[in-house]
C-alpha cells in the first residue's frame, strides 16, 4: 500500500518512521505548507514531495492527515472523494457535526489515529484487568508543555486547535478510559484554566461519567516536567500505567522503552489498517470529541454534567 502524507511536522516524522518499519506499507508522497519541510520529510525515506493534496493522491492509496485539527474535515472529505483511505491524527475533528459529515462522506475508508490503544503497555493493562475484578475508581494525570518552542502557534489557536488541553491530549485520555473500561461516555463534568495570555486552556479537570455507572477522573496540566500515570483501583487489586509499563499491587508486569514504544504505537496501527483490523471505532472517535465539548459546556456553566452528544 502507497502511504502520503499530507503535513511534516514532529508527529508526521514519527508516522514516518513507524511506517518504514511496515512491511506492505511504503512512503510514496509528502505535502506540506513549507516546501523546503516536505522535501526534507520525503527525502529521508525516498519518497516524492508534492506541491499538494491534489498531486499526492495520484501517488497514495492511503493519506495520513497530521495538520491542524481545524482542516481535518475538508482534507478528509477531500481524500474520500478521490476514492482514497484517510488516516487523520486526533481529535477526528473540532466538533461532534464535522465528525458526522466525515463519517457520511468516508464511511470504512477513514481511519482515526487514537493510536494510544497500541501502546504496549496500555494492551497489557487491558488484559491484566480481565483478572482483577470491577473496576472502583479510575484516575489519570496526563500533562503537556505549552511553553516548548517547538510547538507550532495554532496549537494555541483557538479556531485551529478547536481548544486546547483537552482537545489536544484529553481526547487520548478520554479515548483510554474508555477502551480499558469498556463503557461510553454519558455525560461530562470538569472545569478548565486558561491563565492570561492564553487563548485556550492549558489545564483540566474532567469526571467522565460512564453508562456502566462508573466513573473516570482525568487531570491534565501543563507542566516541563512530562508524566502520564493511570490508577484503576479494582475490586481484586489496583493496577498503575505508566509511560515505562504496568504495576499491578506494587509488581511490575511489564517494562517498556517509553520513546520506542510511542513509535511502536503508529507502527501497530499501521499493521492493523493493513491487516482489515479496527483501531479505534469512528464512533468512539466521534465520543472522544464530543465529550471534550460537553467539557467546556460544563466549565461555562459551573462545572455541572453535562450529556455527550451522540451520532
Amino acid at each position: 500500500m502507497r502511504l502520503g502524507i499530507v503535513g511534516a511536522g514532529e508527529v508526521a516524522r514519527r508516522h514516518a518512521a513507524a511506517a518504514a518499519e511496515v512491511p506492505g506499507l511504503t512512503l510514496t508522497a509528502v505535502a506540506d505548507r513549507d516546501p523546503v519541510r516536505a522535501a526534507e520529510l520525503a527525502d529521508a525515506y525516498g519518497a516524492q514531495a508534492t506541491a499538494g493534496l491534489d498531486d499526492l493522491l495520484d501517488r497514495a492509496d492511503l493519506v495520513l492527515l497530521a495538520v491542524p485539527h481545524a482542516d481535518h474535515e475538508d482534507l478528509t472529505l477531500r481524500v474520500a472523494a478521490a476514492g482514497k483511505q484517510v488516516l487523520v491524527e486526533k481529535p477526528m475533528a473540532t466538533t461532534a457535526a464535522a465528525c458526522d459529515r466525515m463519517i457520511a462522506a468516508a464511511g470504512d475508508r477513514l481511519h482515526v489515529g487514537q493510536q494510544g490503544r497500541f501502546f504496549g503497555q496500555v494492551r497489557a493493562a487491558r488484559e491484566e484487568l480481565t483478572k482483577l475484578g470491577r473496576p472502583l475508581l479510575y484516575v489519570e494525570r496526563r500533562s503537556t508543555d505549552y511553553a516548548r518552542t517547538d510547538r507550532p502557534p495554532w496549537f494555541t489557536d483557538p479556531l485551529r486547535a478547536g481548544g486546547g488541553i483537552a482537545m489536544l491530549v484529553g481526547v487520548h485520555s478520554i479515548d483510554r478510559a474508555c477502551w480499558l473500561l469498556g463503557a461510553e461516555v454519558a455525560a461530562v463534568a470538569g472545569a478548565v484554566a486558561a491563565p492570561a495570555g492564553r487563548a485556550v486552556e492549558t489545564s483540566a479537570e474532567v469526571t467522565l461519567h460512564l453508562t456502566d455507572g462508573g466513573r473516570a477522573h482525568l487531570t491534565l496540566l501543563d507542566t516541563p516536567d512530562f508524566f502520564h500515570e493511570t490508577t484503576i483501583v479494582c475490586e481484586r487489586g489496583t493496577l498503575a500505567i505508566d509511560p515505562e509499563g504496568v504495576t499491578v499491587d506494587r509488581r511490575r508486569v511489564l517494562t517498556v522503552d517509553a520513546d520506542a514504544e510511542y513509535t511502536a504505537s503508529f507502527r501497530r496501527q499501521y499493521q492493523a489498517i493493513l491487516r482489515g483490523e479496527p483501531t479505534a471505532t469512528l464512533r468512539e472517535a466521534r465520543q472522544a470529541v464530543a465529550a471534550v465539548e460537553a467539557l467546556y459546556r460544563s466549565a461555562a456553566t459551573g462545572g455541572r454534567p453535562v450529556s455527550v452528544a451522540r451520532g
